[in-house]
Protein backbone atom coordinates (compact mmCIF):
# COMPACT_ATOMS: atom_id res chain seq x y z
CA UNK A 1 0.00 0.00 0.00
CA UNK A 2 2.99 2.33 0.57
CA UNK A 3 4.31 1.53 -2.57
CA UNK A 4 1.51 2.66 -4.58
CA UNK A 5 1.21 5.93 -2.56
CA UNK A 6 4.64 6.97 -3.46
CA UNK A 7 4.01 5.73 -6.97
CA UNK A 8 1.22 8.35 -7.12
CA UNK A 9 2.60 11.12 -5.14
CA UNK A 10 5.83 10.37 -7.67
CA UNK A 11 3.49 10.53 -11.10
CA UNK A 12 1.64 13.85 -9.16
CA UNK A 13 5.26 15.67 -8.62
CA UNK A 14 6.26 14.43 -12.25
CA UNK A 15 2.67 16.11 -13.39
CA UNK A 16 2.78 19.09 -11.87
CA UNK A 17 6.46 19.79 -13.33
CA UNK A 18 5.41 19.05 -16.91
CA UNK A 19 2.20 21.27 -16.64
CA UNK A 20 1.97 23.55 -18.91
CA UNK A 21 0.61 27.33 -18.06
CA UNK A 22 -2.70 27.79 -18.38
CA UNK A 23 -3.92 31.68 -20.01
CA UNK A 24 -7.28 33.04 -20.40
CA UNK A 25 -9.00 36.57 -20.34
CA UNK A 26 -9.62 38.10 -16.74
CA UNK A 27 -13.75 38.77 -16.47
CA UNK A 28 -13.15 42.55 -16.38
CA UNK A 29 -10.29 44.39 -18.01
CA UNK A 30 -10.56 47.95 -17.44
CA UNK A 31 -7.82 50.95 -18.46
CA UNK A 32 -6.61 50.88 -15.25
CA UNK A 33 -4.94 47.74 -16.07
CA UNK A 34 -1.11 47.89 -15.47
CA UNK A 35 0.62 44.13 -15.52
CA UNK A 36 -0.80 41.27 -17.61
CA UNK A 37 -2.21 39.81 -14.71
CA UNK A 38 -5.00 42.38 -14.72
CA UNK A 39 -5.14 41.26 -18.34
CA UNK A 40 -4.81 37.84 -17.92
CA UNK A 41 -5.86 34.88 -15.50
CA UNK A 42 -2.60 33.43 -15.35
CA UNK A 43 -2.67 29.33 -14.05
CA UNK A 44 0.46 27.89 -12.87
CA UNK A 45 2.33 31.07 -12.94
CA UNK A 46 5.83 29.58 -13.32
CA UNK A 47 7.83 32.01 -15.39
CA UNK A 48 5.92 35.46 -13.10
CA UNK A 49 3.90 36.62 -16.42
CA UNK A 50 1.23 38.49 -14.41
CA UNK A 51 3.75 40.79 -13.36
CA UNK A 52 4.61 41.74 -16.36
CA UNK A 53 4.29 45.58 -16.31
CA UNK A 54 2.19 46.91 -19.47
CA UNK A 55 3.63 49.15 -21.89
CA UNK A 56 0.15 51.54 -21.42
CA UNK A 57 -2.76 51.01 -19.92
CA UNK A 58 -5.23 49.87 -22.27
CA UNK A 59 -7.82 52.54 -23.85
CA UNK A 60 -11.19 51.84 -23.71
CA UNK A 61 -13.20 50.16 -25.95
CA UNK A 62 -10.11 48.97 -27.34
CA UNK A 63 -10.32 44.83 -28.88
CA UNK A 64 -7.34 42.52 -27.46
CA UNK A 65 -7.13 39.54 -29.29
CA UNK A 66 -5.08 36.21 -28.18
CA UNK A 67 -3.16 36.36 -31.16
CA UNK A 68 -1.50 39.92 -30.04
CA UNK A 69 -1.51 38.98 -26.27
CA UNK A 70 0.64 35.66 -27.33
CA UNK A 71 2.59 37.92 -29.59
CA UNK A 72 3.59 40.62 -26.51
CA UNK A 73 4.21 37.53 -24.07
CA UNK A 74 6.93 36.22 -26.60
CA UNK A 75 8.60 39.43 -27.30
CA UNK A 76 8.49 39.61 -23.25
CA UNK A 77 9.74 35.96 -22.34
CA UNK A 78 11.36 34.46 -25.60
CA UNK A 79 9.57 30.93 -25.22
CA UNK A 80 7.13 28.96 -22.58
CA UNK A 81 4.67 26.51 -23.11
CA UNK A 82 1.15 27.47 -22.48
CA UNK A 83 -2.99 25.87 -23.20
CA UNK A 84 -5.48 29.16 -23.65
CA UNK A 85 -8.75 28.33 -22.51
CA UNK A 86 -11.76 30.50 -23.08
CA UNK A 87 -12.65 33.14 -25.33
CA UNK A 88 -10.18 34.55 -28.21
CA UNK A 89 -11.05 37.89 -28.01
CA UNK A 90 -11.82 40.82 -25.17
CA UNK A 91 -13.20 44.49 -24.81
CA UNK A 92 -11.35 46.96 -22.46
CA UNK A 93 -13.86 48.31 -20.51
CA UNK A 94 -14.83 51.69 -17.90
CA UNK A 95 -14.88 50.09 -14.73
CA UNK A 96 -18.07 51.70 -12.77
CA UNK A 97 -17.49 53.13 -9.09
CA UNK A 98 -20.36 55.03 -8.92
CA UNK A 99 -23.67 53.76 -9.96
CA UNK A 100 -25.96 56.53 -11.77
CA UNK A 101 -28.63 56.45 -8.44
CA UNK A 102 -26.04 57.02 -6.35
CA UNK A 103 -25.34 60.04 -8.20
CA UNK A 104 -29.06 61.19 -8.28
CA UNK A 105 -29.77 60.71 -4.73
CA UNK A 106 -26.26 62.69 -4.09
CA UNK A 107 -27.54 65.63 -6.32
CA UNK A 108 -31.30 65.13 -4.83
CA UNK A 109 -30.26 65.24 -0.86
CA UNK A 110 -28.07 68.30 -2.01
CA UNK A 111 -30.44 70.12 -3.07
CA UNK A 112 -33.43 69.05 -0.30
CA UNK A 113 -30.83 70.41 1.83
CA UNK A 114 -30.20 73.99 0.40
CA UNK A 115 -33.60 74.35 0.24
CA UNK A 116 -34.64 73.22 3.32
CA UNK A 117 -32.14 76.48 4.60
CA UNK A 118 -34.80 78.40 3.13
CA UNK A 119 -37.85 79.86 4.41
CA UNK A 120 -40.21 76.72 2.36
CA UNK A 121 -42.40 74.89 4.96
CA UNK A 122 -41.95 71.60 2.90
CA UNK A 123 -40.47 70.58 -0.21
CA UNK A 124 -40.93 68.25 -3.38
CA UNK A 125 -38.75 66.85 -5.83
CA UNK A 126 -38.96 64.75 -8.73
CA UNK A 127 -36.22 63.77 -11.40
CA UNK A 128 -36.54 64.26 -14.66
CA UNK A 129 -32.70 62.56 -15.24
CA UNK A 130 -31.53 58.99 -16.04
CA UNK A 131 -27.97 58.72 -15.30
CA UNK A 132 -25.27 55.60 -15.74
CA UNK A 133 -22.75 54.93 -13.68
CA UNK A 134 -19.52 57.17 -13.27
CA UNK A 135 -15.60 55.70 -13.43
CA UNK A 136 -15.09 57.72 -10.40
CA UNK A 137 -15.75 57.68 -6.50
CA UNK A 138 -18.48 59.49 -5.41
CA UNK A 139 -16.55 61.38 -2.74
CA UNK A 140 -14.98 63.19 -5.64
CA UNK A 141 -17.75 65.03 -6.88
CA UNK A 142 -18.49 68.38 -5.86
CA UNK A 143 -21.91 69.74 -6.31
CA UNK A 144 -23.01 72.97 -7.97
CA UNK A 145 -26.60 73.78 -7.03
CA UNK A 146 -28.44 77.47 -8.70
CA UNK A 147 -29.09 79.86 -5.83
CA UNK A 148 -32.07 81.83 -6.34
CA UNK A 149 -35.02 82.57 -4.40
CA UNK A 150 -38.00 81.53 -5.02
CA UNK A 151 -36.67 78.59 -6.81
CA UNK A 152 -36.84 77.25 -10.69
CA UNK A 153 -39.51 75.01 -11.13
CA UNK A 154 -36.77 72.80 -13.21
CA UNK A 155 -33.74 73.29 -12.10
CA UNK A 156 -30.59 71.41 -13.17
CA UNK A 157 -28.14 70.19 -10.39
CA UNK A 158 -24.47 69.97 -11.64
CA UNK A 159 -21.61 67.08 -10.28
CA UNK A 160 -18.00 68.24 -10.66
CA UNK A 161 -15.11 66.80 -11.18
CA UNK A 162 -11.98 68.01 -12.70
CA UNK A 163 -13.35 68.85 -16.23
CA UNK A 164 -15.99 66.37 -15.91
CA UNK A 165 -19.84 67.74 -15.67
CA UNK A 166 -22.64 65.45 -15.04
CA UNK A 167 -26.46 67.61 -15.40
CA UNK A 168 -29.04 66.44 -12.90
CA UNK A 169 -32.59 67.68 -13.42
CA UNK A 170 -35.21 68.19 -10.63
CA UNK A 171 -38.80 69.26 -11.13
CA UNK A 172 -39.62 71.44 -7.78
CA UNK A 173 -42.01 72.20 -5.50
CA UNK A 174 -41.65 74.48 -2.75
CA UNK A 175 -44.45 75.36 -0.71
CA UNK A 176 -44.42 78.59 1.95
CA UNK A 177 -47.82 80.14 3.43
CA UNK A 178 -47.97 83.69 1.11
CA UNK A 179 -50.91 85.84 -0.20
CA UNK A 180 -53.27 84.37 -2.59
CA UNK A 181 -56.25 86.29 -4.75
CA UNK A 182 -59.61 85.35 -3.48
CA UNK A 183 -61.29 85.92 -6.10
CA UNK A 184 -60.38 88.14 -9.99
CA UNK A 185 -58.68 91.91 -9.54
CA UNK A 186 -58.71 94.07 -12.41
CA UNK A 187 -55.69 96.12 -12.87
CA UNK A 188 -56.26 100.13 -11.72
CA UNK A 189 -57.62 98.83 -8.19
CA UNK A 190 -57.12 99.85 -4.68
CA UNK A 191 -56.18 96.63 -2.79
CA UNK A 192 -56.10 95.66 0.41
CA UNK A 193 -54.98 92.62 2.58
CA UNK A 194 -58.74 91.69 3.18
CA UNK A 195 -58.43 91.32 -0.73
CA UNK A 196 -56.02 88.16 -0.31
CA UNK A 197 -56.08 85.19 2.30
CA UNK A 198 -52.80 83.56 3.55
CA UNK A 199 -52.29 79.97 1.97
CA UNK A 200 -49.62 77.67 1.74
CA UNK A 201 -48.84 76.80 -1.39
CA UNK A 202 -46.37 76.33 -4.06
CA UNK A 203 -43.91 79.32 -5.22
CA UNK A 204 -41.43 77.56 -7.35
CA UNK A 205 -40.89 79.51 -10.80
CA UNK A 206 -41.77 83.31 -9.50
CA UNK A 207 -39.62 85.59 -10.90
CA UNK A 208 -40.19 88.01 -7.61
CA UNK A 209 -40.53 87.55 -3.76
CA UNK A 210 -44.16 86.65 -2.97
CA UNK A 211 -45.67 89.01 -0.53
CA UNK A 212 -46.91 87.34 3.12
CA UNK A 213 -48.41 90.71 4.19
CA UNK A 214 -49.73 94.40 2.94
CA UNK A 215 -49.10 97.00 5.17
CA UNK A 216 -51.42 99.45 3.80
CA UNK A 217 -53.20 99.23 0.47
CA UNK A 218 -51.45 99.47 -2.89
CA UNK A 219 -52.73 100.15 -6.25
CA UNK A 220 -52.86 96.95 -8.74
CA UNK A 221 -50.87 97.65 -11.75
CA UNK A 222 -52.01 94.61 -13.27
CA UNK A 223 -54.75 92.36 -12.70
CA UNK A 224 -54.87 89.28 -10.96
CA UNK A 225 -56.47 86.03 -11.23
CA UNK A 226 -57.94 83.92 -8.35
CA UNK A 227 -55.73 82.34 -6.41
CA UNK A 228 -52.84 83.40 -8.19
CA UNK A 229 -49.45 84.28 -5.36
CA UNK A 230 -49.41 88.20 -4.61
CA UNK A 231 -45.54 89.46 -5.65
CA UNK A 232 -44.65 93.12 -5.51
CA UNK A 233 -44.52 93.64 -9.31
CA UNK A 234 -48.65 93.45 -9.18
CA UNK A 235 -48.09 96.66 -7.10
CA UNK A 236 -47.53 100.44 -6.89
CA UNK A 237 -48.50 103.13 -4.31
CA UNK A 238 -51.68 104.62 -4.95
CA UNK A 239 -51.11 107.65 -7.41
CA UNK A 240 -52.23 110.91 -5.88
CA UNK A 241 -54.47 111.23 -9.41
CA UNK A 242 -56.65 108.78 -10.42
CA UNK A 243 -57.63 109.06 -14.12
CA UNK A 244 -61.33 109.57 -14.45
CA UNK A 245 -61.75 111.36 -10.87
CA UNK A 246 -62.42 114.95 -10.30
CA UNK A 247 -59.51 116.87 -9.53
CA UNK A 248 -59.53 120.12 -7.89
CA UNK A 249 -57.73 122.56 -9.83
CA UNK A 250 -56.11 126.02 -8.81
CA UNK A 251 -55.11 128.70 -11.50
CA UNK A 252 -52.75 131.55 -10.69
CA UNK A 253 -52.69 134.64 -12.86
CA UNK A 254 -51.72 138.27 -12.48
CA UNK A 255 -51.81 136.91 -8.77
CA UNK A 256 -55.17 136.04 -8.49
CA UNK A 257 -55.88 132.55 -7.51
CA UNK A 258 -59.31 130.97 -9.06
CA UNK A 259 -60.64 127.20 -8.29
CA UNK A 260 -61.87 124.85 -10.59
CA UNK A 261 -62.62 121.51 -10.64
CA UNK A 262 -61.29 119.32 -13.99
CA UNK A 263 -61.93 115.32 -14.54
CA UNK A 264 -58.21 113.77 -14.52
CA UNK A 265 -57.52 111.63 -17.88
CA UNK A 266 -54.12 110.22 -16.49
CA UNK A 267 -53.00 108.67 -13.46
CA UNK A 268 -50.76 110.86 -11.34
CA UNK A 269 -48.12 111.57 -9.02
CA UNK A 270 -47.27 114.86 -7.37
CA UNK A 271 -44.83 116.99 -9.77
CA UNK A 272 -46.05 115.21 -12.95
CA UNK A 273 -47.87 116.96 -15.57
CA UNK A 274 -50.98 115.12 -17.20
CA UNK A 275 -54.09 115.76 -19.13
CA UNK A 276 -57.43 117.58 -17.53
CA UNK A 277 -60.60 118.15 -18.95
CA UNK A 278 -62.78 120.89 -18.43
CA UNK A 279 -66.26 119.15 -18.02
CA UNK A 280 -68.36 122.30 -18.29
CA UNK A 281 -66.51 123.10 -21.80
CA UNK A 282 -65.19 119.86 -22.70
CA UNK A 283 -61.85 121.51 -23.40
CA UNK A 284 -58.49 119.56 -22.58
CA UNK A 285 -55.52 120.87 -20.85
CA UNK A 286 -52.47 120.49 -18.52
CA UNK A 287 -52.25 120.74 -15.03
CA UNK A 288 -49.21 119.59 -12.50
CA UNK A 289 -50.10 117.55 -9.94
CA UNK A 290 -49.40 119.48 -6.76
CA UNK A 291 -50.95 117.05 -4.00
CA UNK A 292 -53.63 114.06 -3.96
CA UNK A 293 -56.93 115.31 -5.85
CA UNK A 294 -54.83 118.53 -6.54
CA UNK A 295 -52.78 119.88 -9.41
CA UNK A 296 -52.25 123.63 -10.86
CA UNK A 297 -51.80 125.60 -13.54
CA UNK A 298 -48.79 126.93 -14.18
CA UNK A 299 -48.99 130.78 -14.71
Amino acid sequence: MKFVIKIIGALILAYQANAQTILRFQTNITPNAQHLGDVLVITGDKNNLAKIPLDSHPGVGRKITKKQIIAWIKNKRSSFKYQWRGKKTAVIKQRTQTTGMDLINKARSELKNQLEKQEYSHVELTTKTKLKGSVFPLSAFKIQIPSEYPVAKQVCVRLNYEKHSIPVWFTVKAYQKVLVAKHQIKNRTIVREDDFILKEQSISGLKQMPLTKLLHPFWLKKSINAAQVLTQKYLIEIPSIIKGQSVQIKIVTHGVSIITEAIAQNDGDIGQTIRMKNPQTNKYFVAVVTAPNQAEIPS
